[in-house]
């Protein structure tokens, strides 16, 4: 952890928010992101995590003592390997590598999760009703390259991240189309979890069932998907009016189990291209529906996370958070 001294020296640090796709870089000091230097690389530009850091900071002219990384993967073993794209290494090697002090390194919706505390009240979009418990326990969730799940609960001054896989959990059908989308998806998967429909794949993965369903099969991609969705495409919009439903219910049952009643936030990098869509989509009433908990549920209140940097905004907190690391 950066000492007291580093921060009031205003010592700048790396933090990173890194996905199957692309990693996000950017440079703090005194627990404030420093905005103009944020930086977006394609992951598949770099052979490894090394590589992208010394390009990132070659171009920012800077050296850096300490750091904290975000990874869309399970991190708590001596090795990272990303779940959805080829970086992987060993972490006391890597920081060794990189000649730093301070290596610490999160997953990424626990960087989202320490976020949320810090974002911006014009940066949340409430979906719904509902009211937040104060000091009460927070959840994120997010189809992004992939599903993430965390929590997020009050201790002392201090805010401890509850990182989880939550996005591999069974998907878990309720409708009589749910079942028929299901049945589908068996034939081309020996597990379906959550993830398998709530991501960019796992849209497209859904278009096509349901292009099935309507006796057409198609492909297209996700960001197709979205777009003609939002233009008014019956079959496009059908699918992700099923896609923020689902997300709903998956929403709602991660509510139930770590009892959210600070609030769920929706993240990740689909759902943002499209928030009016969202707001007036069956999303919320999907996240009601139960047989005995739905008045629990109508008071936890729902936002859309519209903050471009939020994973690197919980990075930051999560350098100098005792809790993390």
């Amino acid at each position: 952890m950066m000492s007291q001294d580093d921060l009031l020296t205003g010592s700048i640090a790396l933090v990173a928010d890194i996905g199957g796709t692309n990693a996000r870089f950017a440079l703090t000091s005194k627990g404030e992101l420093h905005s103009d230097s944020v930086q977006v690389l394609p992951c598949d530009d770099f052979d490894n995590l090394d590589h992208a850091v010394n390009h990132y900071l070659t171009q920012q002219q800077v050296q850096v003592d300490h750091a904290c990384m975000a990874f869309a993967c399970p991190v708590s073993g001596a090795s990272i390997s990303m779940t959805n794209n080829h970086w992987c290494f060993d972490k006391t090697v890597m920081g060794d590598t990189l000649r730093l002090k301070t290596f610490k390194v999160i997953n990424d919706f626990t960087a989202q999760a320490l976020a949320l505390p810090a974002l911006p009240t014009n940066t949340l979009m409430q979906v719904g009703d509902g009211e937040a418990v104060d000091g009460a326990t927070k959840l994120i969730i997010g189809p992004g390259t992939g599903l993430g799940v965390a929590g997020l609960t009050k201790v002392g001054e201090h805010w401890l991240p509850l990182p989880g896989e939550g996005g591999h959990a069974a998907f878990s059908p309720v409708t009589a189309l749910d079942n028929d989308i299901l049945a589908i998806l068996q034939q081309q998967l020996s597990y379906v979890s959550w993830e398998s429909v709530l991501c960019g794949s796992g849209l497209e993965r859904l278009f096509t069932a349901h292009s099935l369903l309507a006796g057409q099969e198609q492909q297209l991609k996700n960001h197709e998907i979205t777009t003609r969705a939002v233009e008014g495409e019956p079959l496009c919009q059908r699918t992700l009016a099923h896609f923020c439903q689902l997300l709903g219910r998956a929403a709602s049952n991660a509510a139930l189990t770590t009892g959210a009643q600070g609030g769920v936030y929706i993240a990740g990098g689909i759902i943002p291209r499209f928030p009016e869509f969202f707001a007036q989509s069956g999303f919320r009433a999907a996240f009601d529906v139960n047989d005995k908990m739905t008045d629990y549920l109508a008071t936890i209140p729902t936002h859309l996370v519209l903050h471009g940097n939020s994973g690197l905004i919980g990075a930051c907190a999560a350098l100098t958070n005792p809790l993390v690391g």
